[in-house]
């Protein structure tokens, strides 16, 4: 006995057909078996928050030394024996050791262990938490600034939810409260029926286990649920590796993590920009 299977996978049916032969070619025969297949209609639409939703508009290492700088004065003015400049220099150097083990292990830290790992290289290890949650504040407070919302952001939000979408966020960030006043500083809070940040969860897009937690506190299949996000490695793969589509977004895309990736992750479908995504969706 041979099996044909035949998909129609736009009506959402398997076809199975069983054709049956006798020994003397006399008969021939087949049985027909429609197996419904599963629902892959997309029902929740995941997004990344910083090069997607939001843009950040100045130099970026120029920033981040002023920051640094920012997270130095606020220590010093607590009354911590620093020099400004020296220590900005070494907490550079730690955490971009940091930033470049995140990317191998995908292993999410606080930002608070950096800075302790330099405050503990000046001597400075037994600074109450309030003092450094205080620095960190004014120091997030200098890049945040620089964060500004994409025109067509609330507008293609709006109309995914008018459309019947549910929506989340999966963002990467090593500090929860600064994700946490992005989020709400350009009112996108609103949206997202469910937020997860690395900072919290202690791992990093692209490991699948993240996008699982989230399709987990969404109550959806991963063939129900798309990510859309700007970079391939951390979103494209990293969603697809859990099951679900990913659409990338390129208008902000033009980075040396994503000239690396373009030849090996393909993404399901590719946008130029937020308001694209609308027609888009509705074609998975």
């Amino acid at each position: 006995m041979t099996r044909i299977v035949t998909i129609n996978q736009k009506q959402g049916y398997f076809k199975c057909v069983y054709i049956r032969f006798f020994q003397n070619n006399e008969s021939l025969y087949g049985d027909n078996i429609i197996l419904k297949m599963g629902d892959t209609k997309v029902k929740v639409v995941f997004f990344d928050l910083g090069f997607t939703l939001i843009n950040f508009e100045g130099d970026f290492h120029e920033v981040m030394t002023e920051s640094y700088l920012a997270l130095a004065r606020s220590l010093i003015s607590a009354g911590c024996q620093l020099r400004e400049q020296d220590f900005a220099a070494k907490y550079n150097e730690i955490i971009t050791s940091y930033y470049q083990c995140r990317e191998i292990d995908l292993i999410e830290r606080p930002v608070e262990e950096s800075l302790r790992n330099t405050l503990a290289f000046f001597g400075q290890d037994h600074i109450p938490v309030a003092i450094m949650e205080k620095a960190i504040a004014n120091m997030f407070g200098v890049t945040e600034s620089y964060w500004s919302i994409e025109s067509d952001t609330h507008d293609t939000l709006q109309q995914l939810i008018s459309k019947g979408f549910q929506l989340g966020l999966i963002s990467n960030a090593s500090n929860t409260p600064d994700l946490n006043r992005l989020i709400d500083r350009h009112d996108l809070r609103k949206y997202f029926e469910c937020v997860i940040i690395s900072a919290e969860e202690k791992i990093r897009k692209p490991d699948s286990r993240i996008f699982q937690r989230a399709l987990n506190r969404m109550g959806v299949n991963p063939e129900n649920a798309v990510m859309v996000g700007d970079t391939l490695t951390a979103d494209i793969l990293g969603a697809q590796q859990a099951g679900m589509r990913g659409i990338w977004i390129t208008r902000r895309a033009q980075r040396p993590e994503n000239l690396d990736a373009i030849n090996r992750i393909t993404p399901d479908r590719t946008i130029p920009d937020l308001s694209s995504l609308v027609s888009v969706i509705d074609k998975l």
